[in-house]
């Protein structure tokens, strides 16, 4: 399973997306050339924060909700992992892979 896979619509539409600082304007890049900066734990109903940044350092938030909580954990690794990555990229992150134990050697 994907990380797109657990939302259905990923990366969030422009549309739901919000300028962190004042006077950033309308959001100009594709959602998914934005790259993830930092993304917050759900709460009780599986909300939580998803920041990235645009191609000119400005920063955008949106909310997301994992249709489950126990998809949290592996999801949890597979976005920490893609920090600095554009949102297509994280979208094609394994969420398998990412339980599993790596192996050495």
């Amino acid at each position: 399973m994907k990380v797109r896979d657990v939302f259905g619509d990923w990366p969030p539409g422009a549309g739901t997306w919000a300028a962190d600082d004042p006077g950033s304007g309308a959001l100009t890049s594709a959602p998914g050339d934005l790259r993830l900066l930092w993304f917050s734990a759900p709460d009780e109903d599986g909300w939580f924060r998803l920041t990235a940044t645009d191609p000119h350092g400005a920063s955008w938030s949106t909310y997301c909700r994992t249709p489950a909580l126990n998809v949290w954990p592996p999801l949890e690794r597979a976005l920490g992992e893609r920090l600095r990555e554009p949102l297509d990229r994280v979208g094609d992150g394994d969420l398998e892979s990412t339980t599993r134990p790596k192996s050495k050697g």
